[in-house]
């Protein structure tokens, strides 16, 4: 028989060991403050050494009732001198003193540097992370001219730059502003340009697909986030979604399972699947670049490499712990880079929370959906405090929106993966992948948008530390009393957040499914033209870049309001007046979102309307236009052909239609795609249209005058060469609009015709030179010199959206 007392056999599995998880706290907190306060590094690590010595005396002496609690205090502590005295040892040489004095005298230096991030587009040109090869390859932050085209990573420039010290804190040295010439010294290492190419191949198949899901595809895949616009950045921050935008470290940990798990199928031996794991997730990275999330996963996948290979049992928690303690030693700067502090927070949320939150959860609710519930909960809650720092809300959706994106997001991502890397050597095969990994991509993205809309869906919230330590105590306070309650009261509490949860989900998957609906419609994104179907009246969207132009508003406010959501509009940058009759302004003062600016036409007349007078009492910005003047915004020029100033440029006397402004629109060279030139004759008639300059007006497309009314001057359709008319009209309306006569005038110039009254709403677009159209209701061009249809309407993907479209040519 053994001396050895037998040992009780234990239920379930065994506890989380929490030993790691304070010396991971104290050496992030150290390594943040030696780095942000660079003077108190040595200090810093002299008294956390005190402290060790302290903890571990008192470990030695306490007995064994403290050996323990005293032993983790010396281990946190020595941690924090570890960081902290890395951070100081770092520091002394981080800063070449050539820089320092560049610094210091605001002087220029020519540089010699290496790209070390993708390109990311500013204000006035690209940005950088790159390592200075001329300085000891201090880090910095490159920003080039904006005449130097994007550079893959890995490329070697050289240029002069105005070098601006970082804040404390910063991964970065310096800011570096390029100036002047660039020249480029070098080529990426032939693994990075394979990098490089495989991820750029995927960014262009993703571009075909239509929007929001193209734009996330190749974040989720590969980490690109070119594609993703301003518009959804928000939409995805606001829906607390912004994980998704971002390659997400799941995404390794499913790799270097998958081929730990293939190589024990496969009877290899423990070398070998550390091995292929190894090199699996090295390319993985090598792909996606290093960002906070890759970072952190990788350490981890590291560690659970060895021990799978030492055959140690593996614990998440002291896998976490210990993978940033390392990093933090490694790089003591990281301790501020948000996403590494997010990916962190969520896994440790993950790890220490889900199980309580899901065990609570499953007293009223069935164990999977318990899970279901508790995973995007207890992420949302690590992460709070984190993203208050960054943004002073509270998503009031988040985890609504995260609890419906989460079953998409490990297919879009997976899919999205291996329609990379199968993309490569079947290209067909590659596309119709990337369809799939699209799916469930446009899900997530149709969330954020539907979340974004609902009514108070970010709730202010103090910002700062002190935003997130009242969030902190808040949770605390919160699980104290879900812990404590009982009674009758706290079931009905209870009762009553379970239906608002489930009211709060059904919302979302209504709107989300709403959204989708009018996806299926292949409703464009690309248009550059919108006529609005608002009945007898005039309302045209123009889209000019970034920059949305309202021409007119009708005289119906809902109709308009259904137009402006209907193509996502949801700020007017400007809102051209043509003229003051109500079915142009008659909606005007009950416009659904924001204006920046107005611009109405120069008249005495539009100077005493008290449309105008109203404007100028609401602080927003009026610009009197006529002929002659030239605008610029987002991609397109504006040119006023009407009306015209008397002499010394005094306002027109004109009045009512022919006092209607009058543009043309034209292409800057900034504009990529639909550049179209349009002509937009307000209500001018025939004598009024005869005063333009008739050597501005061949277009692409014209809006008829006047809704298509008998007073229309034939030579100025003729010199146009337009090839699609557009005709803003009511059904039904009184004034027989459009006339037989201006038809006719239409078909003796060769031009095909959309009109409102049939077609619906008419967005226009130009695909491979072809002036294209999409239309609410199914409707065919009319075509001059042409019995029946001459064009038919069909379905054919488009970047970045599926559109069902018109061509319109000439038979």
């Amino acid at each position: 028989m053994s001396d050895v007392p037998e040992q009780p056999a234990r239920d379930g599995p065994a506890p989380p060991d929490y030993r790691l998880l304070a010396p991971a706290a104290v050496g992030w907190l150290a390594a943040w403050c030696a780095t942000q306060w660079s003077g108190a590094a040595w200090p810093i690590a002299l008294a956390l050494a005190v402290l060790s010595a302290v903890a571990l005396a008192w470990a030695w002496r306490g007995g064994m009732r403290w050996r323990g609690l005293g032993a983790t205090l010396a281990l946190a502590a020595v941690a924090g001198v570890l960081t902290a005295g890395l951070a100081a040892v770092t520091a002394a040489g981080r800063i070449p003193a050539e820089l320092s004095e560049a610094v210091e005298r605001d002087a220029s230096l020519t540089l010699d540097v290496v790209t070390t991030s993708p390109p990311r587009e500013g204000v006035r040109g690209y940005f950088y992370s790159a390592s200075a090869t001329s300085l000891d390859g201090a880090p910095l932050l490159l920003f080039t001219p904006p005449e130097l085209d994007a550079q893959p990573i890995g490329t070697g420039l050289r240029l002069d730059a105005k070098v601006v010290a970082a804040e404390d804190g910063d991964d970065v040295v310096a800011l570096a502003f390029g100036r002047g010439e660039v020249e480029v010294t070098g080529e990426p290492h032939p693994v990075l340009q394979l990098s490089n190419g495989v991820r750029e191949r995927f960014v262009e198949i993703a571009g075909e697909l239509p929007a929001p899901g193209a734009m996330l595809v190749p974040g989720l895949a590969v980490g690109d986030e070119s594609l993703v616009d301003d518009d959804l950045d928000t939409a995805m921050k606001v829906s607390s979604l912004s994980h998704l935008t971002a390659v997400s470290g799941s995404n390794i940990a499913i790799i270097v399972a998958a081929l730990i798990g293939i190589g024990r199928l496969a009877g290899w031996p423990r070398a070998v699947r550390a091995a292929a794991a190894s090199a699996g997730l090295a390319a993985f990275v090598l792909l996606v670049t290093p960002q906070g999330s890759v970072i952190r996963a990788s350490a981890m996948a590291l560690i659970v490499i060895a021990l799978d290979a030492l055959a140690r049992p593996i614990a998440g928690v002291p896998v976490l712990a210990l993978a940033v303690l390392v990093l933090l030693a490694a790089d003591p700067w990281l301790s501020h880079d948000y996403g590494f502090a997010l990916s962190t927070a969520a896994t440790a949320g993950l790890l220490l929370g889900t199980g309580p939150f899901a065990a609570w959860l499953s007293r009223w609710l069935p164990p999977p959906i318990s899970l279901l519930i508790a995973v995007p909960l207890v992420a949302q809650l690590a992460c709070q405090p984190i993203l208050l720092l960054l943004e002073p809300s509270l998503p009031l959706y988040g985890v609504v929106a995260n609890l419906l994106a989460a079953p998409a997001a490990p297919l879009a991502t997976i899919v999205g993966l291996v329609a990379c890397l199968v993309g490569l050597a079947l290209p067909p095969l590659g596309v119709a992948l990337a369809w799939v990994s699209w799916l469930p991509a446009q899900w997530i993205g149709l969330i954020a948008e539907t979340v974004t809309a609902l009514p108070a869906a970010s709730v202010p919230w103090l910002g700062g530390g002190v935003g997130a330590l009242a969030w902190i105590c808040t949770c605390v306070g919160v699980v104290i009393v879900v812990r404590r309650g009982r009674g009758v009261r706290w079931r009905r509490l209870q009762r009553a957040t379970s239906v608002v949860l489930v009211v709060a989900l059904l919302v979302v998957v209504a709107g989300t499914v709403g959204r989708l609906a009018v996806r299926l419609r292949d409703l464009p994104e690309t248009w550059r033209l919108v006529a609005c179907d608002i009945g007898q009246g005039d309302a045209l969207l123009l889209r000019a870049g970034d920059a949305i132009v309202l021409v007119d508003t009708g005289d119906d406010p809902a109709a308009l309001a259904a137009c402006l959501d209907e193509f996502g509009v949801t700020r007017l940058d400007v809102l051209l007046v043509s003229h003051f009759d109500r079915d142009h302004v008659g909606a005007a003062g009950e416009l659904s979102v924001p204006v920046g600016e107005v611009w109405l036409p120069d008249t005495e007349e539009a100077r005493g309307e008290s449309l105008t007078v109203r404007l100028e009492a609401a602080d927003i910005q009026v610009r009197f236009v006529g002929a002659g003047d030239t605008l610029a915004l987002g991609d397109v020029v504006v040119t006023a052909l009407g009306p015209r100033r008397g002499d010394g440029g005094a306002p027109s006397t004109l009045e009512g239609n022919d006092s209607s402004l009058a543009v043309r629109v034209d292409p800057a060279a900034s504009c990529r795609a639909s550049c179209l030139r349009i002509l937009f004759l307000g209500d001018l008639g025939e004598e009024a249209q005869s005063q333009l300059d008739l050597d501005l007006v061949p277009v692409d497309v014209v809006k008829m005058s006047h809704h298509g009314s008998s007073d229309q001057l034939a030579e100025l359709y003729e010199r146009t060469g337009a090839r699609l008319a557009l005709i803003s009209v009511g059904a039904d309306n009184g004034y027989g609009h459009p006339t037989d006569a201006a038809l006719s005038l239409l078909r003796a110039a060769g031009i095909p015709w959309l009109r409102t009254d049939e077609a619906g709403s008419i967005a226009v677009f130009e695909v491979d030179g072809v002036v294209s159209a999409w239309t609410y209701r199914r409707a065919t061009p009319r075509y001059p010199r042409c019995r029946g249809p001459c064009g038919w309407m069909f379905r054919k993907p488009q970047r970045p959206a599926s559109l069902r479209r018109e061509k319109v040519r000439h038979p």
